[in-house]
């Protein structure tokens, strides 16, 4: 019974290093519509659904042609961060947070 609860455990850590890969394999899909319209309805200083749809789609963009450029765990971290239930689903979000986390990562150590 322990050599099969071992095998058990030892499948399912597998198969969640394998899930964590996939999420930094593939930029999320996020409904960003809702987002926006709900940012806007709770600050009248951010601007037009238009406009936050317009910054979330050039944020879509830069991330979809520097995806590889950043660290897979980087890719796994921010992407858990923004996709969470709390997490707005927000590319301009993920774009920051992995930008940062890649600043991060150059600053030179003293």
């Amino acid at each position: 019974m322990t050599k099969l609860a071992v095998l058990v455990s030892i499948a399912a850590i597998s198969l969640g290093v394998q899930m964590s890969a996939a999420v930094a394999d593939e930029l999320p899909t996020f409904d960003v519509r809702k987002n926006c319209k709900a940012d806007v309805q709770a600050d009248s200083t951010a601007g037009t659904v238009t406009s936050c749809l317009a910054d979330e789609q050039n944020a879509r963009t830069t991330l979809v042609s520097q995806w590889t450029q950043f660290a897979p765990e980087s890719r796994t971290k921010c992407t858990k961060m923004v996709s969470d239930i709390a997490g707005s689903q927000s590319y301009v979000e993920l774009l920051t947070c992995l930008q940062m986390a890649k600043d991060v990562k150059t600053l030179p150590k003293e």
